[in-house]
């Protein structure tokens, strides 16, 4: 669902109270990745160990940091993973903003924009070490591309595999329906 079917829906607030903006947490959504990215690109491929450690470190905070904060405070969605003690299974349980909370649409669009481009950004880190025979670089930018797309897979299953965006969607469809 697009942002200004979202309006339609009542599920995005174009203005918001200046209160209510996390002009903080955007910028701390966009800041682990983008120095990540960038250690990435500056390091100059010598001292392999630093700079492994520093990078993936910098992948975990952002990893930590949207799938714990941003997303719940931006976007009004979370997720996380149940391990039952019994028998070792998991579960992974997806939660959607409340009906009726809505979220301002220009940090929505960071949110989602930042968490589509980053994987996309390590896989083609990752072709270009893959291209340049460098494995172990390889290895790294994979796990920039597994934890970034771990937490778009993890926000993609909450936005469309809860029971209100499966509402709204319904809803959406069946106006759109009723005007053809």
């Amino acid at each position: 669902m697009e942002v200004d079917e979202a309006k339609d829906l009542d599920l995005v607030e174009e203005e918001m109270p200046e209160e209510k903006s996390a002009k903080i947490t955007t910028i701390f959504h966009v800041l682990f990745k983008g120095i990540a990215m960038l250690w990435y690109i500056t390091c100059g491929k010598s001292n392999f160990v630093i700079n492994f450690v520093v990078i993936v470190l910098l992948l975990a905070f952002d990893f930590w940091t949207v799938k714990n904060v941003t997303g719940r405070i931006l976007v009004g969605l979370r997720w996380w993973n149940e391990v039952n003690e019994e028998d070792g299974s998991n579960t992974w349980i997806f939660e959607s903003r409340p009906d009726g909370k809505q979220v301002n649409a220009g940090e929505s669009r960071v949110f989602w924009m930042a968490l589509i481009v980053t994987p996309i950004v390590w896989a083609v880190f990752a072709l270009m070490a893959l291209v340049g025979f460098s494995f172990q670089w390889f290895i790294l930018c994979c796990v920039g591309v597994i934890l970034s797309g771990s937490n778009l897979w993890g926000y993609y299953k909450c936005k469309y595999d809860s029971t209100s965006a499966k509402r709204a969607l319904a809803n959406y469809a069946v106006g759109f329906m009723a005007s053809v």
